[in-house]
């Protein structure tokens, strides 16, 4: 059982400083922060507010919804970084990555990647092959997925890191307006997904349908992966591919609020694209 008074101190502690200190990409508007990758999610002091998903809390909810940590991994990641914390010092303005996050470090092999995506998460191994051939998937040394987030000239700047343990990790380093994505013949269609394994779980099902596409993973709800490939590409037809709750019912909402012209095009069954893989291959 947790300490009582830990679990105060923890839910009281200072987000945006905890977030820092873990090489977070934080932004400065007005009095409260926002992460660069989801800019309808802000912070001030231990709570936070995400606007696109509908969802608040203080600082240990936070690191249970981001970071997929139990409560107790939590609350201990918390106070146990509780003396660095208040040492240190939020920016007033910033809008690049902390130096002191260190970029993880690739594995020998891929076996643990391999094994997570093609038994648990029930993605083809030919898929997985060909991705970790081309680089745009490998395994590091924690045992996570490193799906590969380059710009459009195909230069590397960031991942889309995933877990591969019974706790959930998940993780996207910065990557100003660009995510996971593959680019299909000559796209006539933007297609965009929560995550890489859902991108990937449609692409499996569509396979032969998706010939002239570009399939891009927001590494959750980033608004700003949309509008900036809509902003370069607008004579693209662009679909958002988002999971069937109501997170994504508001994030659809939002898109178009803003005037954009999008189509939806969502998993029939399920609440995301792999669960509606694995389904799908269950019923074969």
């Amino acid at each position: 059982m947790v300490d009582q008074d830990l679990i105060k101190q923890a839910r009281q502690a200072d987000l945006a400083a905890y977030l820092l200190s873990r090489g977070e990409n934080l932004k400065r508007v007005g009095s409260n922060y926002m992460l660069a990758e989801h800019d309808s999610l802000r912070i001030k002091g231990n709570m936070y507010y995400w606007n696109s998903k509908g969802t608040h809390g203080n600082s240990v909810d936070f690191l249970r919804e981001y970071y997929n940590m139990t409560f107790q991994e939590a609350v201990e990641a918390l106070t146990s970084h509780a003396s660095n914390i208040g040492n240190v010092s939020v920016p007033p303005t910033t809008s690049t990555p902390q130096s002191a996050a260190q970029p993880p470090q690739r594995a020998n092999d891929e076996k643990r990647a391999i094994a997570y995506l093609c038994k648990r998460r029930g993605l083809d191994s030919s898929i997985v092959f060909s991705l970790i051939k081309s680089g745009k998937l490998w395994q590091d040394t924690h045992g996570n997925c490193n799906f590969q987030i380059c710009d459009w000239q195909e230069q590397p700047i960031g991942a889309e890191i995933v877990g591969t343990g019974d706790t959930r990790y998940k993780q996207t380093t910065a990557h100003s307006g660009y995510g996971f994505h593959l680019i299909i013949g000559e796209p006539d269609t933007a297609m965009y997904f929560e995550s890489a394994i859902d991108l990937l779980s449609c692409y499996q099902i569509h396979k032969e349908k998706l010939t002239h596409h570009i399939l891009v993973s927001m590494g959750g709800l980033n608004s700003s992966i949309v509008n900036e490939l809509h902003k370069t590409n607008p004579q693209l037809r662009h679909f958002l591919c988002v999971d069937n709750d109501v997170a994504g019912d508001n994030f659809i909402n939002d898109i178009r609020a803003n005037h954009i012209e999008i189509g939806i095009f969502r998993p029939t069954s399920g609440k995301d694209w792999n669960e509606y893989l694995i389904d799908f291959i269950q019923k074969k």
